[in-house]
């Protein structure tokens, strides 16, 4: 061990205690020598300070980036979406069980437009996906980047007969690690209708149409998709060692599952198959593992509803296959808690029947409030994902 020391240089050192600091501090020190700078910019320490971010992720430090939004109305009637992003840090003791945080708001110049939220649709590496009205950004709110990308493809669909509409479908963003890129997927659902004003009773579902966007080619292709065109996604997506995953529904819940290297969609079985009477909430990662989110409903004592939460990991996540396990049970809660993720193996956030965040142990049962500076109106949207701090540039 002391050989390693004695051969290390200056510039090694230098190297080691830079690729340690959060990423705001590297921004700051990049006006300091134009050597800082050209180092920080470099690829190949890039990666090693994302390597680090990864290792101290694993330790017993968490950082949640926390997306809400509100939804002012003005004396004119007017109104419109207003965005909040936090990043809070996570923390326990190991001996006395109590929750440490902090607090940190992001200001975020999105692209907006007044009548559209900033959703959340996936995120790698510490670059975050959003949707905003028509517009898909990338973003890195460790750095404070953001980037448009272009506008999707208007893709012809053969044999339409009456007044065609397309809706979007889902969004997915990962690491394509055979072309060493990152992909954009967007499905989009379409239709037609054969009455000028297209009532429900008129709808005629059409296949599906996909696209892939790629970072270094700055621009989307159509590739294939064939699912039933009475699918559609209903969670936020989950991105897993080179698969972006979906719950999706077409008169029986599945999993979807896009591969960001061979460009292939994929469906999966959900835990228990057709029989299961339970209600897939989400999807989120749990110690490198894909798993979901289950609620189920039963009578209590009172007579009311209580809800339990139980939580499912694949034990094969190479995209394709589909053996589950049940991890453990939760609850019951009596109001209509909303689980987001776990943070720790057996901590997890949820959003209250108020919209506050809370922190949930399933080992003592305790619940605690996080303290995040309010804002002014109910909170419509609250999304909350584990990140993990980079430098990557999306510009």
């Amino acid at each position: 061990m002391s050989q390693v020391h004695e051969s290390e240089t200056p510039e090694d050192k230098l190297v080691e205690i830079l690729s340690r600091l959060p990423p705001k501090s590297l921004m700051r020190f990049k006006c300091i020598r134009k050597s800082w700078c050209t180092l920080i910019n470099s690829p190949s320490f890039v990666a090693k300070h994302l390597n680090n971010s990864v290792d101290n992720k694993r330790s017993s430090n968490t950082c949640i980036l926390l997306n809400r939004s509100q939804m002012p109305v003005f004396p004119d009637n007017s109104w419109k979406y207003e965005v909040f992003w936090s990043m809070i840090s996570l923390s326990i003791d190991s001996d006395e069980h109590n929750l440490h945080y902090d607090v940190e708001d992001l200001n975020i110049p999105f692209p907006m437009e007044d009548h559209h939220p900033v959703v959340i649709h996936g995120h790698c590496n510490g670059i975050v996906c959003v949707i905003t009205g028509k517009h898909v950004v990338l973003c890195n709110p460790a750095i404070g980047e953001f980037r448009q990308l272009p506008d999707c493809l208007l893709l012809p669909l053969p044999n339409i007969k009456f007044q065609l509409e397309t809706s979007f479908g889902g969004l997915g963003f990962g690491y394509d690690c055979k072309a060493k890129e990152y992909k954009v997927v967007r499905i989009t659902e379409n239709c037609e209708y054969s009455d000028a004003e297209r009532t429900y009773y008129h709808r005629i579902d059409l296949p599906h149409t996909a696209q892939v966007y790629t970072t270094t080619a700055n621009s989307w292709k159509e590739i294939k998709i064939d699912i039933s065109s009475k699918s559609y996604l209903d969670s936020c997506p989950v991105y897993l060692k080179g698969f972006c995953y979906w719950i999706a529904n077409d008169g029986e819940e599945f999993i979807l599952s896009f591969d960001l290297g061979d460009e292939i969609f994929h469906r999966i079985q959900m835990p228990l198959g057709k029989e299961s009477s339970l209600q897939f909430c989400n999807l989120f990662l749990y110690n490198e593992s894909l798993a979901c989110f289950c609620s189920l409903y039963g009578p209590s004592d009172n007579s009311r509803l209580f809800e339990i939460f139980e939580i499912w990991v694949m034990d094969d996540y190479h995209g394709v296959k589909n053996s589950w396990t049940k991890l453990l049970a939760i609850g019951p809660f009596k109001h209509n808690e909303n689980p987001l993720t776990f943070w720790k193996s057996d901590e997890f956030l949820m959003a209250t029947s108020d919209r506050r965040a809370t922190s949930y142990n399933s080992s003592t049962g305790n619940l605690k409030y996080l303290h995040i500076p309010p804002i002014m109106n109910e909170v419509i949207d609250l999304q909350a994902l584990i990140y993990v701090e980079s430098i990557i540039p999306v510009n």
